[in-house]
């Protein structure tokens, strides 16, 4: 068997340290160190996992046992460390988006591809038992022709109003709706050709105040005549819910986030849970995975992996999205670049 991937996790706030206790299980990775700018928090998180710590991702240059970073911290800063990392050799697992500039996000995936080195962007759901095996379930044409899709992210409540700032997380349509277009496209296979969304009622003023909303609703029209839903709220108050429906020709597939995951087949046959679909917690799962295939795709090089191209183009979604909800009017989006899969 191969060595375990050796790995450092830049980050540990709220979902760094989620990704610390769930990288920590994972066999074929060994977590050596974290990072974060707030040494307490840096020294808490790591002492939980025993490992080192550290304030600086700088200092870890000079580590030789170090071969990849998973990269969680605040979006703006994403572009740099990734740059830095891959510049410095080291493969990298970065939370999405990679960046706010599709022009940025753009030039690491080339960078990450002449260096020879891995970056894969956290677009977990393609990895959680549920959307897998629904995935496998359209691949093998079980409800032929995908005709509609709704994919709904309803979060309990929202997170500080200096989060939201579209400046730093790239508001609600991108930090929430990149992994919805993201699935739209790999669920079907098909491109998003243009978006029509509505910004609803604000329920959070500070979050207005700030320049973004907390809750609106998308309708995207993908190739060959396919359309999409995708309703995304900071407020359901009841838990953090995710959904995914798609209507085909032949019947329907259904993926439930709570209150476990799982998906269901409807068919005239009739509803049946797929079995190998249920998770008593899709998010967990579904990291988990991610981080998984991560080290697979490093020490193998086989499989493919999202990366810059998939962050890329949910991102552009994501801006038209912004830019139709503003002006009420269907905006076009433009078509992926050149970038390859994982690349």
């Amino acid at each position: 068997m191969a060595e375990p991937l050796r790995l450092a996790i830049i980050g540990v706030g709220r979902m760094g340290a989620f990704h610390v206790g769930r990288v920590a299980t994972i066999d074929t990775i060994d977590l050596v160190a974290v990072v974060d700018s707030e040494p307490t928090r840096a020294a808490a998180v790591a002492g939980e996992v025993g490992v080192a710590a550290y304030d600086s991702s700088e200092v870890l240059l000079d580590r030789d046992d170090v071969e990849a970073w998973l990269i969680a911290t605040p979006t703006p800063t994403h572009p740099d460390l990734v740059e830095m990392a891959v510049r410095a050799g080291l493969h990298v697992l970065c939370e999405k988006p990679l960046a706010l500039d599709p022009g940025r996000s753009e030039d690491l995936g080339v960078l990450a591809a002449n260096s020879g080195r891995v970056l894969q962007v956290g677009f977990w759901r393609r990895f959680s038992p549920p959307w897998v095996a629904a995935k496998r379930l359209l691949d093998a044409g079980t409800i032929g022709r995908p005709l509609l899709l709704r994919l709904a992210q309803w979060d309990a409540d929202p997170p500080a109003a200096t989060f939201c700032d579209p400046s730093v997380s790239g508001g609600l349509a991108i930090d929430c709706g990149v992994h919805e277009f993201d699935l739209a496209e790999w669920l079907t296979g098909l491109e998003i050709e243009s978006v029509l969304a509505r910004n609803l009622p604000l329920v959070d003023e500070s979050i207005g105040e700030i320049g973004d909303v907390d809750n609106l609703l998308a309708t995207l029209d993908l190739a060959g005549g396919a359309l999409a839903t995708v309703d995304l709220s900071r407020n359901c108050r009841y838990g953090d819910d995710v959904r995914t429906e798609i209507l085909g020709e032949e019947g329907a597939i259904f993926i439930d986030l709570l209150p476990s995951g799982r998906t269901r087949l409807a068919t005239a046959a009739g509803v049946e849970v797929i079995a190998g679909s249920e998770a008593d917690d899709a998010v967990e799962a579904g990291v988990r995975a991610q981080a998984a295939a991560f080290a697979h795709r490093v020490r193998r090089g086989t499989d493919e992996v999202p990366g810059a191209g998939e962050s890329t183009r949910a991102l552009i979604v994501g801006l038209a999205v912004q830019e139709s909800a503003k002006t009420n009017a269907p905006v076009a989006v433009s078509r992926r670049g050149s970038l390859s899969p994982g690349s």
